[in-house]
C-alpha cells in the first residue's frame, strides 16, 4: 500500500507541476500576445496550456482526497491548515473556471470578459501559493 500511496503523492506533485507551469506559461504567451500584431499565432499554443492546466488541477482532485483517505485515513486528523489549503483550492478552481470561459470571450472581442479573464488569473495564482505555503503546514 505504501508504494501506492507515494505513486498518489507522486501524481499529485506532477499535477501540480503541470497545472501552475501551464498557468506560468500562459501568463508569459498573454504578455507576448499583447504586443502581437497576429494574437492568434498564439491561438494554439495557449489552447495546449489551457488543457494542460485543467488536467492538473483534474489529477490534483482525484489524488489529493485518495491520499488524505489512504494516507491519514480520513480529514478528522488533519488541522487548520489542510482547511486553508481546501478553501483555497476551491478559490483556484472555481477562478481557474471562470478565468477559462472569460479568455474565450476576450478573445472574441469583449472587453469586460477579458478584463474578468485576467483578474481571475491573478486570483489563481495567489490561491495557488496560498495552497502550496498551507500544504506544507498541514502536512509537515
Amino acid at each position: 500500500m505504501d508504494v501506492f500511496i507515494n505513486i498518489l503523492i507522486f501524481l499529485h506533485i506532477f499535477g501540480l507541476v503541470l497545472g501552475m507551469g501551464s498557468g506560468m506559461a500562459m501568463s508569459g504567451v498573454r504578455r507576448a500576445m499583447a504586443g502581437s500584431a497576429d494574437a492568434t499565432a498564439f491561438d494554439g499554443l495557449i489552447s495546449i496550456l489551457g488543457r494542460n492546466g485543467h488536467v492538473g488541477l483534474a489529477v490534483l482532485w482525484i489524488t489529493g482526497p485518495l491520499v488524505v483517505w489512504l494516507k491519514y485515513g480520513g480529514v478528522s486528523g488533519l488541522d487548520f491548515w489542510f482547511w486553508i489549503k481546501i478553501v483555497f483550492v476551491v478559490i483556484l478552481s472555481a477562478a481557474l473556471g471562470i478565468g477559462a470561459v472569460n479568455f474565450r470571450k476576450g478573445r472574441a472581442g469583449d472587453v469586460r470578459a477579458a478584463a474578468i479573464a485576467k483578474r481571475a488569473s491573478a486570483v489563481t495564482g495567489i490561491s495557488g501559493l496560498i495552497v502550496i505555503f498551507a500544504a506544507v503546514f498541514a502536512f509537515n
